[in-house]
């Protein structure tokens, strides 16, 4: 089921379910929510904001000017990875991708979290990216890096370790899937699908992207995306892309649609 298109004014004044995620870009985010709305076959309406356009209406409506945004009837907007994985579990609760045992819950939350949260994985290569512009020769200091650089509270510093905070990321994340393979599971958290399954497959694509045609983006966005890092390259091993490929094959959209 194909969601309705509909600009932020008209999201703002709606009713039911609907999402605001960047278009034209695989942001992991918003890339997961949507990935999570397909497998519970939730019904939406969705909003693909273009940067830098309608920001004012965005933070009147929701008090900030981050995506993705998810927003049910009347009920607060909600602005956080985990605050939208609760609305998706209470509005479908089945498929259920929060585990129901409390040892599991514990583990996919905390490995969903050093991934999604603050300061993990996907935050960290956001700001080794603004340290890898600011610093080398011909980079983008007052672009979009100064922007991302302001909104993930970089500093030279905090660039100078956030190489390490990823590859460190990675490599727990790997050395988990080989657990979990070998007790003949397929997936992170127990014995099947879970939300951290979603939130790998769609993060690692904005470290690897999917292939051209699977995952269809303007080049200079594919590059952007492109972790170049010898040794975050090395860090996303195979078993990482071979999980990410496993979950987007049998569970989430191909091609991806950014529109």
């Amino acid at each position: 089921m194909k969601p309705e298109r509909i600009d932020i004014e008209q999201a703002r004044r709606a009713s039911g379910l609907r999402i605001v995620t960047l278009a034209h870009v695989p942001s992991p985010w918003g890339e997961a929510l949507k990935g999570i709305l397909h497998i519970k076959q939730l019904p939406h309406a969705r909003v693909g904001h273009v940067f830098g356009t309608q920001t004012q209406t965005l933070q009147e409506w929701t008090a900030q000017d981050s995506f993705p945004v998810m927003a049910w009837n009347d009920e607060r907007p909600r602005i956080t990875w985990i605050d939208q994985l609760y609305l998706a579990e209470r509005l479908a609760p089945t498929p259920r991708l929060i585990p129901e045992r409390l040892e599991d819950r514990l583990l996919m939350f905390g490995y969903s979290n050093e991934l999604c949260g603050e300061n993990g994985i996907g935050w960290a290569e956001r700001l080794r990216g603004v340290h890898e512009q600011v610093t080398k020769p011909g980079g983008d200091p007052a672009g979009v890096s100064a922007y991302l650089g302001k909104k993930y509270g970089y500093t030279p510093e905090i660039g100078k370790h956030a190489t390490e905070r990823v590859v460190s990321g990675l490599t727990a994340l790997a050395a988990r899937l080989e657990q979990q393979k070998a007790r003949g599971s397929r997936f992170f958290i127990g014995d099947s699908l879970s939300a951290m399954d979603v939130y790998w497959a769609a993060f690692s694509n904005a470290m690897r992207p999917l292939a051209p045609e699977l995952c269809p983006m303007p080049q200079r966005i594919r590059d952007m995306f492109t972790a170049t890092e010898p040794t975050i390259v090395a860090a996303t091993n195979a078993i990482l892309i071979e999980h990410r490929d496993f979950i987007f094959k049998n569970y989430l959209e191909l091609p991806v649609d950014l529109s």
